[in-house]
């Protein structure tokens, strides 16, 4: 009973200790912009993975637009000015943020760059997913289902973004695989949908035979489809799109639009919880950049051969 009750003990001892030790960790995360779907499931999958966390004080903020780099640039100094242990923030602007980067880090703040990443891997971690190879697969989904031949558009997010240069980079150099495919432009539409409604129209004005639009986000995608109905083009001009949102999912499995890249949003919440608390008590490895948190194209035929199997 002695030998029992010393045990007991020991481990109460050991379990206060931990406890006194554990580390409470201030985290904060910065979005472009809470409008977009994708950062909207960021910051809630976060939030969620932060109830897990006792210990953990989480902070998640989003700017007004998805190019408010003065305004992202506010959100980060102030949560300077709350001393977080760790700060996430995506780069809008891949140049300008590797010297934001260097400046929260100099005041001995440890930085994650999330979803979209700098010019240089100036920061602690990347987490994301694989955009070159996710817009690549859509993209040569566009060629096959065109037979090889056709006119493209390619419709950008915000010219100089990182997501956006390494999207519209995977789909030029899938389509340049296929030699009577022409790509008769591309056109920018800052991941608004309005606009890609807008510039869709334009496209389809000035290419009314045009064979697809590839998008590379999805707000743009189902604006640029939107165009395509009241066109009388659906079914004749292909629309893809990119991070697998609700809608643009319903519609990739109705067939009005071929595919869509599921991006896991949900995944990069939950991972930025739990590398930001790694590398507050300075348990994560230190010599991996990237943390890939995966993308799966999804068209048509696949998500029809799903929904198949589950009745």
């Amino acid at each position: 009973m002695y030998r029992l009750l010393g045990m007991l003990v020991s481990i109460f001892i050991l379990a206060i200790a931990g406890a006194a030790s554990a580390k409470s960790v201030k985290l904060g995360i910065v979005v472009e912009t809470l409008g977009n779907p994708y950062f909207a499931c960021v910051k809630r999958a976060a939030e969620e993975e932060a109830k897990s966390h006792p210990d953990l004080k989480l902070t998640v903020l989003g700017a007004a637009t998805g190019t408010d780099l003065i305004g992202m640039t506010k959100m980060i100094d102030d949560l300077i000015q709350k001393k977080v242990d760790v700060l996430a923030f995506n780069a809008i602007d891949p140049n300008a943020m590797v010297q934001t980067v260097n400046r929260v880090q100099g005041k001995g703040i440890p930085v994650l760059i999330h979803s979209d990443d700098t010019a240089k891997k100036v920061a602690r971690h990347f987490v994301g997913p694989d955009q070159y190879y996710g817009q690549y697969s859509v993209a040569k989904a566009v060629a096959d289902e065109l037979g090889g031949k056709g006119t493209v558009a390619l419709m950008e997010g915000v010219p100089g973004n990182m997501s956006s240069i390494l999207r519209k980079n995977g789909a030029k150099d899938a389509l340049a695989k296929y030699s009577n495919i022409k790509l008769v432009g591309t056109w920018a539409a800052n991941w608004d949908r309005a606009q890609g409604l807008k510039k869709a129209e334009d496209i389809l004005t000035a290419h009314p035979n045009l064979s697809a639009i590839v998008a590379v986000n999805d707000d743009m995608a189902l604006g640029a489809l939107q165009a395509v109905k009241a066109r009388g083009r659906l079914g004749k001009t292909i629309v893809t799109g990119f991070n697998g949102v609700k809608e643009a999912v319903q519609e990739v499995h109705k067939g009005n639009m071929l595919a869509t890249v599921l991006t896991y949003c949900d995944s990069v919440g939950k991972q930025l919880v739990r590398t930001g608390i790694n590398v507050a008590n300075d348990k994560d490895d230190k010599s991996k950049y990237t943390i890939d948190t995966g993308t799966i194209p999804l068209d048509t035929k696949l998500l029809k051969t799903i929904s198949g199997a589950l009745k």
